[in-house]
Formats: structure tokens, C-alpha cells, sequence
């Protein structure tokens, strides 16, 4: 499994598709790698990749709600089922996108229940990335979503490009000497 954060959300209208847009959690000291089924499968992943996830725009106004949730007014369903578990003594441990067929993704609240038991309940992406967003749990993907749906993260890729060519441009420079500037004598 590959711990994702949120890219992008895209709420779209008409005929503008919405989107959630999850990349690889960058890896900090304190990270908890034991969630890599493989510490080796971020690295085969790579972290220049993203997993655009089409939902309905209702899907993403609900994970913009569970982003921004200071200006809302009533509880909306992520909302219902993060107190739900509270009051039942239970927590979300994390959200798994764990497959795809076709365009249609498959997630699993990974539930503790108030005795300790671990529970996977199927869910949508969007509830289940709205919830975990909510609850500040995190979301994980399968190596096997990644290397199915996974599109690479073009501003990674440039971004890394145009670090290659400022090194590249930085040891030219460096190279130089005094007399690299002299103009070519004329006969």
C-alpha cells in the first residue's frame, strides 16, 4: 500500500467532469512505512504519479465540505458517520482505494471497532476520502490501483526537468574561466 494526500479536487458543472486527484504522501522520518506491503513499492511506484478518481460533482462538493468544513451548517454524511463512530466507541484507522475495473473504483474504511476488531467496510472514493479527510486519517492506495490507473504527475516531471537543467547550467558556469571571455584574435 501507497499513502496518498490530496492533490487536486476538481467540482466540476455541466459538462465539466469533477475529479479527486490523489498523489504519494511524501515519505518524512516519522512516516509509518510499515503501511508499504513492500518499502520498495513507493520507489517502484514512483512519486511522480498521480490517481485521478472521476466522481460526480455532488461526490466532490462533498470532499470540498469535508476540506473547507468551518462554513457548514448541518452535518453532512462523512460528517454522520465520523461521529457515529465516535459515539460507538469505534475509529477510522485510514481509507484504501484498493482496486479499479474499468473507470469504477472500489474503497474500504478501515474501521477499529471499540474491542480492538479491524473491519473493512466497502465504500465510494469520495465518502470514503471525504471521511477520512474529516477524521485526519490516512488514505492509502494498492500498488496494483497505481500501476492500473495511475497517470503521471506532469509538474513532478517538469519540475525535476528544469532542476536537471539549472545543475546542468550551474556546473557550465561553474567551468568557466577568464579566458573563455577573451574575443578570438583577428589577423
Amino acid at each position: 500500500m501507497v499513502e496518498m494526500t490530496l492533490k487536486n479536487l476538481i467540482v466540476g458543472g455541466g459538462p465539466i467532469p469533477s475529479a479527486i486527484i490523489l498523489k504519494p504522501a511524501p515519505i518524512s522520518d516519522d512516516s509509518d512505512v510499515e503501511n508499504l506491503s513492500d518499502p520498495a513499492d513507493l520507489a517502484a511506484v514512483g512519486t511522480e504519479i498521480t490517481l485521478p478518481i472521476s466522481v460526480g460533482t455532488a461526490d466532490a462538493a462533498n470532499v470540498a465540505r469535508a476540506i473547507d468544513s468551518d462554513d457548514i451548517k448541518r452535518p453532512t454524511t462523512h460528517m454522520l458517520l465520523a461521529a457515529t463512530l465516535e459515539v460507538l466507541g469505534a475509529s477510522l484507522a485510514g481509507v484504501t482505494i484498493e482496486r479499479v475495473e474499468g473507470a469504477t473504483f472500489f474503497a474500504t474504511l478501515d474501521v477499529v471497532n471499540a474491542t480492538g476488531e479491524h473491519h473493512h467496510i466497502d465504500a465510494r472514493p469520495s465518502d470514503a476520502v471525504a471521511l477520512a479527510i474529516t477524521c485526519d486519517e490516512p488514505i492509502f492506495a494498492s500498488r496494483e490501483v497505481l500501476e492500473c490507473a495511475g497517470s503521471p504527475d506532469f509538474d513532478a516531471i517538469e519540475k525535476d526537468e528544469r532542476s536537471r537543467e539549472e545543475a546542468k547550467f550551474h556546473d557550465f558556469v561553474e567551468g568557466l574561466s577568464p579566458d573563455d571571455f577573451k574575443a578570438p584574435r583577428q589577423n
